[in-house]
């Protein structure tokens, strides 16, 4: 069989795109769906079949805008299995998504954006002329203002001065996830060891800054596990045993520093943002009683 375009779009590859082969699947990096990875027998049901190429590009594209590795395309993964990565499928879900795409990406510092309907759809998990509506809902409901609209031809669209409004700002903010215990965040955690300190620092670092991704997120949550580990025993002196116990068994169930059968996938960034804060106040909680003595 010839791989001389991307299963998701029907594209035609263009020169540099195609990797080479290195084992039993196609992988490629486009403009247009950012870096996939799919195996033989996917790659030829997608050219054949009927699945949701769009969404599956979506979730693509997301992940190479946000530097993570891509997720491998299975059988299993397109009849299904891309649900369990919770990609956004309703209109309004979509356009939800698009506009906290755009004020994350620059939108809040008042950002233009030039966006093309037959180069960009998958940004928003929708095909060419669901993109073009997506853009035509924001603007309707004044969460965005496009400067100038070209149509091209065959329904392709470049969109030109697209703007995020005051509106569109604070509908995008409601939809980003909480930042709990924002003191805890920002105070000084001091346990009296350089390393551990620069261990805990590294965390935050790599926990909050941009761009983020699950993969830093889970990282910075594996440091602060390290921070912990040698700790254990002396953490039963201020805390229940029990408490202790759970706290070790929320790091080993989730897949944050093993990777095993029973070990529980985390696709969300609310549920690293929960083990996040769970470690970093275990770790505060327990150096400031240690400090006071008890």
């Amino acid at each position: 069989m010839t791989y001389n375009r991307c299963a998701l779009t029907g594209y035609d590859f263009q020169e540099g795109e195609l990797y080479p082969a290195t084992g039993p699947f196609v992988e490629y990096k486009t403009a247009v769906v950012g870096h996939v990875k799919i195996t033989l027998p996917a790659y030829e049901e997608l050219l054949n079949g009927d699945y949701e190429h769009y969404l599956i590009a979506g979730i693509c594209k997301e992940r190479s805008l946000k530097g993570e590795e891509p997720v491998l395309i299975t059988s299993d993964f397109i009849k299904g299995g891309y649900k369990l990565l919770n990609p956004p499928i309703e209109f309004e879900e979509k356009c939800s998504h698009f506009l906290k795409y755009l004020y994350l990406d620059g939108g809040r510092e008042n950002r233009e954006f030039e966006f093309y309907s037959s180069r960009d759809f998958a940004i928003a998990y929708a095909d060419p002329t669901e993109f073009h509506r997506i853009i035509d809902q924001l603007a309707q409901d004044h969460s965005i203002t496009v400067r100038k609209i070209n149509n091209l031809s065959q329904r392709r669209y470049l969109y030109q001065g697209v703007k995020v409004t005051n509106i569109g700002k604070e509908l995008a903010k409601k939809e980003l996830p909480k930042m709990p215990m924002f003191g805890l965040v920002n105070q000084e955690i001091t346990t009296g060891d350089i390393d551990t300190d620069q261990k805990i620092n590294h965390a935050r670092k790599l926990f909050f800054d941009e761009p983020q991704s699950m993969d830093k997120m889970r990282s910075a949550c594996e440091t602060l596990s390290y921070v912990l580990e040698p700790l254990r025993k002396e953490l039963t002196t201020f805390l229940a045993a029990r408490d202790v116990s759970d706290f070790f068994q929320i790091v080993n169930n989730f897949d944050i520093r093993h990777n095993k059968e029973t070990t529980k996938d985390l696709v969300h960034a609310e549920q690293l943002e929960w083990v996040f804060y769970t470690l970093l106040n275990s770790v505060n909680t327990y150096t400031k009683l240690k400090n006071k003595g008890l």
